[in-house]
């Protein structure tokens, strides 16, 4: 937790040749994001959000750092972050996030925010830490394997535009026709509170612990606790309630699930876990609620206006989730690579 820091990360900050590097204060948060926007276009993030999730790691009792970096007076450059992911949750296992204003990446400042990362890693006694890093990046696939990180899992963030009337919904129409005669329907979260539905955040709680077994991802799944499932989903102020889409069979059951959000810093929205339950897979769930979470994402560009873009993130082994983004018209950024260093292997 936050109070394991070493005393020397509260008080004096260090300098790694011209750059400085110490921990975030609540008057840095703006200008951490910036950095980070800057660095990661296709991932934003504003101030407030990003002290928000640095907020959730305390509240929930996992071990976390922030660091930001800059030379002797002037305007942060670079940010660094180490947390646990409550979805793949291990104690001793942590992921980070280093971001550093292009104008100033290759000149030390990643270098700087890493060796005082790594130093807490040690105190912590960490086995691994991982991170994900595009693989056009000019810097970073050097940059990690020269400190030992070794690539694994590729994933892909594409983007669907929802600007001007090229979306065609004809191939689609026959699986909402057939769905709907079979008697299943979609419906939001805010049509689900306004109907008074009992025990709505436990059902979607055990709905997405149920479709999420099966993501593939980079370390093991670990079960997200109600606490946290209420904290980082229903109350996230980016989620969009009229796009947190459930689909319902006819004997009440929840058989699928698809969600929307936002960040404060874009006009793009970026869709969450889409997933459906085992006994219903391969019958075209998965592709009506993509139809619908298509539509309400139309709808809300219309109302921002400029150009916007529905994004999703796939692992490159989720062959039909990637199928059916395909066929959707989504088109592929270059793949995200996920990088670990075994800190067992490296420090005996």
């Amino acid at each position: 937790m936050s109070d394991e820091i070493p005393a020397q990360m509260t008080a004096t900050p260090w300098a790694a040749a011209r750059w400085v590097v110490r921990p975030v204060t609540a008057a840095d948060w703006d200008a951490a994001a910036e950095v980070w926007t800057a660095a990661h276009p296709h991932d934003p993030f504003s101030g407030p959000e990003l002290q928000h999730q640095t907020e959730q790691q305390e509240a929930w009792g996992y071990r976390h750092t922030a660091l930001v970096a800059h030379a002797a007076g002037s305007e942060v450059v670079g940010v660094g972050l180490l947390f646990q992911n409550p979805g793949m949750y291990h104690p001793q296992r942590f992921g980070l996030e280093l971001a550093v204003s292009p104008e100033w990446q290759g000149q030390g400042v990643g270098a700087a925010l890493w060796r005082q990362l790594l130093s807490q890693l040690g105190v912590w006694q960490a086995l691994s830490v991982r991170t994900l890093a595009r693989e056009d990046h000019p810097l970073a696939s050097h940059f990690l394997t020269r400190r030992g990180f070794v690539p694994g899992k590729r994933s892909f963030t594409s983007a669907l535009s929802l600007t001007g009337g090229h979306f065609d919904e004809t191939p689609f129409l026959a699986t909402e026709a057939r769905l709907g005669a079979l008697g299943v329907r979609v419906r939001s979260l805010a049509e689900l509170r306004e109907a008074g539905t009992p025990d709505l955040p436990r059902r979607l709680h055990a709905l997405m612990s149920d479709v999420r077994q099966d993501v593939p991802r980079s370390e093991p799944a670990t079960p997200l606790t109600f606490e946290v499932f209420e904290e980082a989903v229903l109350n996230d102020q980016g989620l969009l309630p009229g796009a947190y889409l459930i689909a319902e069979a006819p004997s009440s059951q929840w058989i699928g699930q698809s969600t929307l959000f936002r960040s404060e810093a874009s006009l793009d929205v970026l869709t969450g876990l889409t997933g459906v339950t085992r006994d219903w897979r391969g019958q075209g769930v998965a592709t009506l609620l993509k139809l619908h979470i298509v539509r309400v994402a139309r709808a809300l560009a219309a109302e921002a206006g400029g150009e916007v873009f529905l994004r999703t993130d796939n692992a490159s082994d989720n062959a039909p989730m990637l199928a059916i983004n395909d066929r959707f018209g989504f088109v592929r950024d270059p793949a995200s690579v996920s990088w670990a260093l075994h800190l067992a292997e490296t420090t005996g």
